[in-house]
């Protein structure tokens, strides 16, 4: 005997870009869509080290579900995920057990510790927590005794190298505003080359911008061990009040290890339309899949594309078993990094674009990925605020 599971919703697992965006998209459509996860607002990753750095407040990067989400056919559910039957098609979250038509799987990434001893000395830059405890660490030691204050970024990736920048600059403004204030800064990344498949243009472009800077610049070197005062390195010792790890993610996938047969990095295997390629009732996206055997880049452009596709399979399935399904291969369309206030660096499909024109596309087109009108608004007018008051240096 079967269940009929027509008037049960979607479940998606992961209120992130891949998350949020299927669930748009699925609304869009009437389709009843039940959103599980661990925090009760979407975390706009992107703008994080510009909270970290006071260019934004918490507040800025942080939307509620609810606040966001009006359909009728939406149901927010808090908490961790500690089953999945897939037998029954049902998903446990604490003491409950919530049936679904289709399961989307979009978890996200969490940071990646590799083999490095002490890492609860470092700080990481994955939440709106993490940023807030980064800022307070970097200005509690700035504005010490001493006022002099050593921090290191591990990883010259996309996040560190925006985060570096954006330190830089911090650290800057606090020199200039208290003349005994000084600090040393200092980026360890594991190849030459910065943010890969950025072409030869653009490593040029951040070379020459990290060279106009006080960072100091080690690569080929990776971080062995943290304590609360240094970090250890392939290429020394250096002395460090402040350790970030930038240096990669991995998916956000352990509690699926008794469910989901997982490839060696953790990721959910799919096929073209996104279906788990175990089970054609759970879809996946984002930072967790792999298609063809290699993993797909763990972009927020790629997670938008992604959930379109998933959105428009899953209600095509909702309302025919037997749909065609849409085809998805990733490809990026184009690169923006910022590099600190007015300065950015990037391509727009095969044009490089720099300076503040680059800077300005990074904002914008980060704004218009905020959902909600009013959540848009509300980041637009903190940035407007920044250009006369500056960046915000209190530790909230």
């Amino acid at each position: 005997m079967t269940t009929d599971m027509s008037h049960h919703p979607v479940v998606i697992i992961g209120g992130g870009f891949a998350g949020v965006y299927t669930a748009q998209g699925l609304l869009k459509r009437n389709i009843p869509v039940t959103l599980v996860s661990e925090t009760n607002h979407f975390t706009f990753t992107p703008l994080l080290h510009e909270v970290a750095t006071g260019s934004l407040i918490a507040y800025d990067a942080m939307f509620e579900y609810e606040g966001f989400f009006h359909s009728k056919h939406f149901r927010f559910v808090r908490g961790r995920v500690t089953g999945i039957d897939r037998a029954t098609k049902q998903v446990e979250v604490k003491d409950e057990r919530i049936p679904y038509r289709f399961l989307v799987l979009a978890p996200g990434s969490t940071t990646n510790f590799y083999s490095i001893k002490g890492t609860e000395h470092a700080y990481t830059l994955k939440s709106i927590e993490d940023a807030v405890k980064l800022k307070r660490a970097i200005l509690s030691r700035a504005q010490d005794a001493d006022r002099h204050v050593a921090v290191t970024v591990v990883g010259g990736g996309p996040t560190g190298l925006e985060l570096i920048f954006d330190i830089h600059q911090l650290l800057g403004d606090l020199k200039r505003k208290s003349r005994t204030a000084d600090y040393d800064l200092r980026l360890v990344h594991a190849t030459e080359t910065f943010c890969r498949g950025g072409g030869d243009q653009i490593q040029g472009y951040i070379s020459d911008a990290l060279k106009r800077t006080k960072i100091e610049v080690i690569c080929g070197a990776t971080a062995s061990a943290i304590t609360p005062n240094s970090v250890e390195t392939s290429a020394g010792t250096f002395h460090s009040d402040v350790t970030i790890l930038c240096a990669g993610v991995r998916p956000n996938t352990d509690f699926l290890k008794e469910t989901m047969n997982l490839d060696p990095q953790g990721h959910v295997p799919v096929a073209g339309t996104l279906q788990s390629l175990e089970d054609p009732h759970v879809f996946a996206l984002g930072d967790v899949i792999a298609i063809d055997d290699q993993p797909v880049p763990k972009l927020a452009q790629l997670a938008v594309r992604e959930a379109q596709v998933v959105a428009q399979n899953v209600a095509a399935l909702c309302h025919n078993p037997h749909a065609n399904l849409r085809g998805y291969r990733p490809k990026v369309i184009g690169t923006l990094f910022s590099l600190g206030y007015g300065d950015g660096v990037g391509t727009i499909g095969k044009v490089m674009v720099k300076g503040v024109l680059a800077w300005y596309l990074w904002r914008t087109v980060y704004l218009f990925k905020t959902p909600g009108l009013w959540n848009k608004l509300r980041v637009a007018f903190s940035w407007t605020l920044g250009l006369f008051q500056g960046r915000n240096v209190s530790e909230l």
